[in-house]
């Protein structure tokens, strides 16, 4: 895996919308982990574990490590119908489902919070309800709290389970803090992929140069085919990252405010100076080195042109960068679909989808048409990485497809996929139905059938593994598990007769 914009400090205002690319139906909002204490582990939603007697499936433990992980990254989306109350819902990103409240025999008189709701309810008056209010912690500063909003009851961590639950009061003791979060905010971020090249505001890419006998990194590459260009990124639990020049084989360090690529793994471990986040601005990104917590840009004094250097305080226009993936091809393969992690929603009555009448001009006997219905709709499917940063590489991809069958059921057409695609890009497939369908045709009648049916989308989370070639020919494979399947499609096909007299 790749580095990821880093844990950044709390948010002071956890409804409020950041811009996003999100499904249909969905509102604004923030990508945030969750902590209960500065150094302490992430919530984690967890889908296995059986345990006799207790609800497990879906539950929230503290013991996660990984905030590139999908299961400990979390969606905050504003409430649509309760603006100014500071109320939410909170969303998994490995699955996309909704945390809800569940009573069960192990929760002490409250309940569960856990992942399980496909569709968020808005209705306060629900038990149902998936809607949260953040209050500021009485007890320490920078830290919240979450309400269930039809419960009344503050979420707090079991000290016996560690596990997410809700409980009467203020939750547990002032002096435990169990129900006191920290949110750190991730929505402007995404993990980068591991090989990259760098691009500057001066349309030139970043390169490896030694002026003066320093090994800096300097924005004078026209074209990105260059194995020297590539730098490899090595990524670390709490997000932050560091920076392997293929070309030297060194990490990239700040010295004073100039990158050098100068430090071996050794010397980098205990090294602040290597450490950098990535922060999503636009459709670019800006490197902040955690030295001194400045951006780094193209900067030119001091004899060196256009070479990089930590020096901005603010995300400038010469701090915005362009990624590219360094990779000649790739494939995708040996996808595995959690279907348990399934979510449905969306669901609308598609009506006149086909429509076909015949008439009977007899006034004495009634008579059988056969009509043909001609029915036409449109599937759409994306296959992308719920958390790491896409930059539209095309890979060659085998795959199947999943689809809301009967009932709302899920289906997977096993290798209906098979070619080359744009990661992350959303593909249509228009579907052809022509049904035959006998119909009773009374005497000075018309009639008409009219085919019906349910749209919906759904999200399905899989496993695959990614192969990639490199510039210099080098074959490399990940064991991925952050894949995120959307889809939409038609199901549930009805057929409705009217009739009408024909005088």
């Amino acid at each position: 895996m790749g580095g990821c914009v880093g844990v950044a400090g709390e948010v002071d205002d956890p409804v409020e919308e950041v811009a996003s690319e999100v499904p249909p139906g969905l509102t604004a909002q923030r990508c945030v982990a969750f902590q209960w204490e500065p150094d302490g582990k992430y919530l984690r939603y967890s889908r296995q574990g059986k345990e006799e007697g207790a609800v497990t499936d879906g539950l929230l433990q503290l013991d996660g490590e990984d905030v590139t992980s999908p299961h400990t990254r979390f969606f905050l989306e504003p409430s649509k119908e309760h603006d100014g109350q500071r109320l939410l819902h909170v969303r998994c990103c490995y699955d996309n489902k909704y945390l809800a409240a569940v009573q069960g025999p192990h929760s002490g008189g409250g309940a569960w919070i856990i992942g399980a709701t496909d569709e968020a309810e808005e209705d306060l008056s629900k038990a149902t309800c998936t809607l949260f209010k953040t209050t500021a912690s009485d007890r320490r500063p920078g830290y919240v709290r979450f309400v269930h909003a039809h419960l009344g009851m503050y979420a707090c961590m079991s000290e016996q389970t560690l596990r997410l639950s809700l409980q009467e009061g203020d939750g547990l003791d002032a002096a435990s803090g169990h129900g006191d979060i920290i949110i750190h905010d991730l929505s402007r971020s995404l993990v980068l992929p591991r090989y990259l090249v760098f691009k500057g505001d001066n349309g030139m890419y970043l390169r490896p140069r030694i002026i003066g006998r320093q090994k800096y990194v300097q924005f004078s590459a026209a074209g990105a085919a260059d194995q020297s260009l590539v730098n490899t990124v090595h990524g670390n639990q709490d997000g932050t990252f560091r920076v392997w020049s293929n070309h030297f084989g060194k990490f990239w360090r700040r010295s004073p405010n100039w990158i050098f690529c100068d430090s071996d793994a050794a010397a980098a471990a205990g090294d602040v100076d290597t450490l950098f986040r990535a922060t999503r601005f636009g459709s670019s990104v800006a490197l902040q080195n955690l030295g001194n917590n400045w951006y780094c840009k193209r900067l030119t004094t001091e004899g060196k042109n256009n070479c990089l250097n930590a020096g901005a305080p603010t995300i400038t226009a010469d701090a915005r960068l362009r990624l590219e993936e360094a990779v000649v091809s790739r494939e995708i393969y040996d996808v595995v679909f959690d279907l348990s992690g399934t979510r449905v929603y969306g669901k609308t009555s598609v009506v006149g989808m086909a429509t076909a009448s015949a008439h009977n001009d007899d006034t004495a006997s009634s008579t059988t048409a056969e009509l043909t219905l001609e029915c036409r709709h449109t599937e759409r499917r994306t296959w992308a990485s719920s958390v790491t940063m896409s930059l539209g590489v095309t890979a060659k991809i085998h795959a199947g497809v999943p689809h809301v069958a009967a009932g709302g059921n899920m289906e997977v057409a096993e290798d209906e996929l098979s070619g080359l695609y744009s990661w992350g890009s959303s593909m249509e497939k228009e579907t052809r139905k022509d049904v035959a369908y006998q119909v009773t045709v009374p005497p000075k009648t018309k009639v008409t059938v009219t085919m019906v049916a349910t749209r919906a989308y759904c999200d399905v989370p899989f496993s695959y593994k990614q192969r990639d070639t490199l510039f210099d020919g080098q074959q490399v494979t990940h064991d991925m598990n952050d894949g995120l399947y959307t889809g939409e499609n038609c199901f549930d096909f009805e057929y409705v007769i009217t009739s009408q007299e024909m005088i």
